[in-house]
């Protein structure tokens, strides 16, 4: 009995879901979410199946192929680059040649580059910056001190 007054109480209170300025679900979702269209695969060269061997495909046994050299082919290939030297050579400027005391050079070279007397360069500053007199002093335990830099 309750049920069928509450029931009466909303047909008058309660306000309507279905409004006229509103289009049903069917109308304006074009289309519907529950008719999707089936699914098919796009076209590729894989997706045919004639003269597409997968071994053909199968990079992990894509192993590398074995080269087989003659001797003769060796020394074609040594020949080759000798020559090519040569032309590099024949085109370049020849170097003047200097003598060099071999004895000389290997105690200069176990020298040490930099000492006391002769440092290396320093990088260059930029930007000197002093610290205010007015720092507060850092407190024990203080993780991030901060410092006024004039």
């Amino acid at each position: 009995m309750l049920k069928n007054f509450w029931r009466q109480v909303g047909k008058k209170v309660w306000v309507n879901d279905f409004k006229d300025s509103m289009n049903h679900v069917g109308v304006y979702r074009q289309p519907p979410p529950s008719d999707q269209p089936m699914y098919t695969r796009p076209e590729s060269e894989a997706s045919e199946i004639s003269d597409n061997s997968y071994y053909k495909r199968d990079v992990r046994r894509n192993y590398p192929k074995m080269a087989v050299y003659s001797q003769n082919d060796v020394a074609n290939l040594i020949l080759a680059s000798s020559q090519r030297i040569e032309d590099v050579k024949a085109e370049s400027n020849p170097v003047a040649k200097t003598e060099h005391d071999l004895t000389k050079t290997i105690v200069e070279l176990n020298i040490p580059l930099y000492s006391t007397s002769n440092l290396p360069p320093t990088p260059g500053t930029p930007y000197k910056y002093t610290l205010s007199e007015e720092q507060e002093i850092q407190q024990p335990g203080q993780y991030f001190p901060t410092y006024k830099v004039y």
